[in-house]
This record gives structure tokens, C-alpha cells and sequence, in this order.
């Protein structure tokens, strides 16, 4: 009897348009951010806001770095530099033994 393999189970299901849930998030966050700073800031100064904003949410939805969403990838360089570090080996000179012949 043959089963049926699910296809293509790596990538993700695309919801709203060309863009899966989680870009459509960002961007959705991204533009509320703007938004917010169009009504509470006027003139050239929400340009200089509103730039790096839609640049980091942009980057948020659709970079990856080997496979990686950006997110994740933050994470883990933040816990990496936060969290102790385990050492496997450590060096002990009074526990070795020659065992060679003399």
C-alpha cells in the first residue's frame, strides 16, 4: 500500500498574497509604527524616524541568514552573549600519568 508524502513541508504556506503570516505581521507591525509616528511627529523629523523603522521591520520579515529568520538569528546571538558559557574540556595537569616504560 503506498502513502502519500506531504511536499514541500520546509517551506511555508504563503496566506496573504505573495507573503506567509509571520512577514505579513511584520510589515503590518512596521506600518502601525509609521503610522503612529505620522500622527505624533510632523514634518522632516518623521522621515528620520520612519526610515530606519521600515528598514529594521523590512529586514524582520524577509532576511535570512542560512535558513534562519533574522529574528531567531538575534535571539540567538543575544542568549549566546547573555547565557554562561560550558566549557567540555578543561585542561588538568596533575591528572596525567605517564605510562610509558622507562
Amino acid at each position: 500500500m503506498r502513502f502519500q508524502l506531504p511536499q514541500f513541508i520546509e517551506t511555508e504556506t504563503k496566506i496573504i498574497g505573495p507573503f506567509t503570516l509571520q512577514q505579513f505581521l511584520w510589515i503590518a507591525g512596521g506600518v502601525a509604527f509609521i503610522f503612529l509616528f505620522y500622527t505624533l511627529i510632523k514634518g522632516v523629523l518623521f522621515f528620520f524616524l520612519a526610515i530606519p523603522v521600515a528598514v529594521i521591520f523590512g529586514a524582520l520579515a524577509f532576511v535570512k541568514i542560512d535558513g534562519v529568520p533574522l529574528i531567531v538569528y538575534a535571539s540567538y546571538s543575544i542568549s549566546y552573549f547573555t547565557n554562561p558559557k560550558k566549557y567540555v574540556f578543561k585542561k588538568d595537569d596533575e591528572g596525567i600519568k605517564d605510562y610509558t616504560k622507562q
